[in-house]
């Protein structure tokens, strides 16, 4: 198993229920690799989430291990630091 696949494993099994993970891309004007997660079952404010989370790493690979800690979290009740 490559890195990023184990990287994914950890998102799908940390993933709080009714949450959406959007796919990692390279922010090339920062340099660095984001991904974003929200909670689905919330209503939105015209663009404006309450629940959503965007994690950044250096590459691919640690941005999708940041957003699994961070789903993790959430997943726990606790908002990421």
């Amino acid at each position: 198993m490559t890195d990023l696949a184990a990287a994914w494993d950890a998102v799908h099994d940390a993933t709080p229920e009714d949450w959406y993970v959007g796919r990692p891309y390279y922010d090339e004007r920062h340099d660095r690799w984001e991904q974003y997660a929200y909670d689905q079952s919330e209503t939105p404010v015209v663009g404006k989430r309450e629940r959503e989370w965007t994690a950044v790493g250096p590459t691919e690979v640690r941005c999708v291990r940041e957003i699994a800690r961070c789903l993790a979290e959430l997943k726990a009740g606790r908002w990421p630091k």
